[in-house]
């Protein structure tokens, strides 16, 4: 069962050469960003803001395969729910 996983093995690897910084990129400028909105924030919640952004998108981006395709469908399902 498991061999024949196998032939993906190279692809997976190849994009996740660049999937991987840019999400984790995109992690981090979340998480800069979300603490410019002006509210009263103390340095450790920007650092932990910062961190779980940044780790949520690396999380994301070893889980490519698998990721992409669950948080698209979630979006157009809720976007389809709300409408």
């Amino acid at each position: 069962m498991f061999s024949a996983l196998f032939k993906y093995k190279k692809p997976y690897i190849d994009w996740l050469e660049v999937i991987l910084p840019s999400t984790g990129l995109l992690g981090f400028t979340t998480g800069v960003f979300s603490n410019i909105a002006g509210r009263d924030r103390t340095s450790i919640d920007t650092f932990a803001d910062i961190i779980g952004y940044t780790t949520i998108g690396i999380i994301t981006g070893i889980t490519y395969p698998i990721s992409y395709p669950l948080l698209g469908g979630y979006v157009l399902y809720k976007n389809f729910k709300v409408k």
